[in-house]
């Protein structure tokens, strides 16, 4: 008779989370409304004052958003409670 396992144990050696896109995530999510085009545009051009919606504009926010995860990550393995905000 073999004993049963449990579910974390089957899974733990047959799952995978991959994330590609840190920013799509937390879109996914936290802010699920920014999904569609016309949220996007006027995301862009009334909340953030761009005059054309464009991801050049989004790029600075994306890298400053992984540049965060990045920091906290790295404070969070040194045993420091410091904020993400730059």
């Amino acid at each position: 008779m073999s004993v049963a396992r449990s579910v974390a144990e089957v899974l733990r050696d047959h799952v995978v989370l991959e994330v590609e896109a840190i920013d799509r995530m937390y879109l996914n999510v936290y802010v699920p409304h920014l999904q569609s085009v016309g949220a996007v545009v006027g995301y862009l051009r009334v909340h953030r004052g761009q005059r054309f919606a464009s991801t050049t504009a989004v790029t600075p926010m994306t890298e400053a958003f992984v540049r965060n995860i990045d920091r906290r990550f790295k404070s969070v393995q040194q045993g420091s409670i410091d904020g993400m905000a730059e």
